[in-house]
């Protein structure tokens, strides 16, 4: 199949995305619902810790919560491979693409190499998109578009959103539905038609 049963969502810090995306599963999943979830909060960050706690919290409680800061492609081909031939297959929500790329970003040496992180970028994204192509399950992800704003002054800032750009480019190319989120509200974005 070209294009996965994906959902892209993208918006800014706080723009309700997260909310959004939870919102569609909610109503849509007609059967398990696994939660990838890419944060990794130090222990000295307690406003990260702060932000997990909070997502927690609004999710079901029948969710599976998947704890996968890198490549998640190979992971849930490893969890949806072991699942029982008749077993329904889930709705997976991968919250958030901006943490799974951070988490690749300082993996690299440092100082990093924006060839590096391109290439562990497309690596991970086209691990993911396989397996999406292979397991007909539908697929949510929300991801921080930082494109909006100017040129980072900070070098690692520039690779980081580089990088980022590129995954949500390489996402929103097989998606379905893509939609910015920018205060609560949603515009979905066409493909262009030339």
């Amino acid at each position: 199949m070209d294009h996965p049963d994906l959902t892209l969502f993208l918006g800014g810090t706080r723009s309700g995305k997260s909310a959004l995306a939870e919102a569609l599963v909610t109503a849509r999943a007609a059967g398990p619902v696994w939660y990838l979830a890419t944060a990794q909060a130090a222990a000295d960050d307690a406003d990260l810790a702060e932000r997990i706690r909070r997502h927690r919290l609004r999710r079901p409680g029948h969710w599976r919560t998947v704890e996968c800061p890198r490549h998640p492609g190979r992971e849930l081909a490893r969890l949806l491979a072991a699942q029982a031939p008749a077993t329904a297959m889930p709705t997976v929500l991968l919250d958030c693409v901006t943490l799974w790329m951070g988490n690749i970003l300082f993996a690299l040496d440092d100082p990093p190499e924006p060839a590096d992180l391109e290439t562990a970028v497309r690596e991970e994204v086209a691990e993911l998109l396989a397996v999406m192509r292979t397991f007909p399950c539908r697929w949510v992800l929300v991801s921080g578009e930082t494109g909006l704003g100017g040129i980072q002054t900070s070098r690692l800032g520039r690779i980081f959103d580089d990088g980022l750009g590129l995954a949500n480019q390489l996402l929103a190319a097989a998606a379905e539905d893509v939609f910015l989120v920018v205060a609560g509200r949603c515009l979905r974005l066409e493909r262009p038609d030339f």
